[in-house]
Formats: structure tokens, sequence, C-alpha cells
């Protein structure tokens, strides 16, 4: 059976290290209430509609004039 190396060893005991550190953090961590995050849902949802029409909009007023440009030439 092979020895470890010494910098096996040193990279197991560094990612021990590490994970731990991060659970730690995790319990740190407030997460938001199933309210809170379907209300901030809705809200990214209602800009993503709004500025979905404003967009459809200007592309159609855009390509309304671009028609208009290019008929009566």
């Amino acid at each position: 059976m092979a020895k470890e190396t010494p910098t096996k060893v040193k990279t197991q005991k560094v990612k021990k290290h590490t994970l731990k550190e991060v659970g730690s953090e995790l319990k740190k961590v407030s997460f938001p209430t199933l309210k809170k995050t379907v209300q901030q849902t809705g809200i990214v949802l209602g800009f993503v509609l709004v500025f979905t029409v404003v967009l459809f909009g200007i592309d159609r007023l855009l390509s309304f004039l671009y028609e208009l440009l290019v008929n009566s030439i």
C-alpha cells in the first residue's frame, strides 16, 4: 500500500477545514420565508411582463416607421 504524500495529507486537511467553515457559515444564513419568496417572485414577473409589453410596443412602432420609410422611397 502506497504511503500518502505530505501534500496529499495537507490537501485533505484543507478540504476538511474548508467544509467545516462552509457549514458554519451556512448556519448564519437567514433564508427568506415562503411568503416573502412568492411575493418577490411576483414582483419580478410583473416587471418582466411590463418590460416585455414595452419592448414589444417599441419594436412594433419601429417596424411601422421602417415600413413607411421603405414604401415611400
